[in-house]
């Protein structure tokens, strides 16, 4: 079992190495020297953690421990592109540093995020969360984007079209706007999604998002997802 999750492992990698030679032969095209261009950082937030669980499965799975798993793993994939990249957390906990009970501490922590997105310069932010609803038949990732800028809308929309295309095919969901229901989002100042890679309420979903196999393929699809909205940008002379 462990030779063959190193197997998918690496033919995962083999597959984005693939993509990042693509990406450097668009880039070499361009008349600028590929190692003066500002790349974006990737910043990723894999939602809730420590007291926060977020959503809990009829299971008792908690999403803040799935958002971590498939936030660790698309780092990873990120790394191996070659970009920069921050994690929000890369364990069990949560950003707040202050507050004297559990919802002074959550304001608190939502507003740490986004300190940390408004200080870090050119970057990208991909908040990871999994969804939940009353009706256990609803299923699917959906990608919710910034209303502040273009270039959100078309991030979640590169990221929505690698989801459905290489793992959720029947997936037919839109990108959604931002409400004020969603801080991060709806105050972003950078290019922000938020990406809900599947419904916890739903029992299909869950079991996959339980997988470390598909825990693997979702963060290949959202990877998959930026680098072609960033070759989106370069093919059309934008700076990233």
């Amino acid at each position: 079992m462990i030779v063959l999750k190193n197997l998918i492992c690496l033919l995962l990698t083999f597959i984005l190495i693939l993509y990042s030679l693509a990406f450097c032969k668009i880039q070499h095209s361009s008349s600028d020297n590929i190692f003066q261009k500002d790349y974006p950082v990737i910043i990723i937030d894999a939602g809730h953690g420590g007291e926060d669980g977020g959503a809990v499965a009829g299971d008792g799975t908690l999403e803040k421990n799935i958002n971590l798993h498939i936030s660790l793993k698309l780092n990873d994939f990120m790394s191996v592109l070659g970009y920069k990249t921050r994690l929000i957390r890369n364990s069990d906990t949560d950003l707040h540093t202050s507050g004297n009970n559990i919802r002074e501490r959550k304001v608190s922590d939502i507003r740490n995020r986004f300190e940390i997105m408004k200080k870090s310069g050119n970057s990208l932010y991909i908040s990871i969360h999994q969804n939940k609803f009353s009706d256990s038949s609803v299923n699917g990732a959906q990608t919710f984007y910034s209303p502040n800028n273009d270039e959100s809308k078309l991030l979640a929309d590169f990221i929505q079209k690698s989801i459905a295309s290489q793992l959720q095919k029947g997936n037919d969901r839109v990108i959604k706007r931002s409400g004020t229901d969603i801080f991060l989002l709806y105050n972003a100042t950078k290019p922000t999604v938020m990406v809900e890679c599947g419904f916890i309420s739903n029992a299909s979903d869950l079991n996959n998002l339980k997988n470390t196999k598909y825990q693997n393929e979702m963060a290949l699809s959202i990877a998959m997802g930026i680098l072609n909205y960033n070759i989106s940008e370069v093919q059309n002379g934008s700076e990233i």
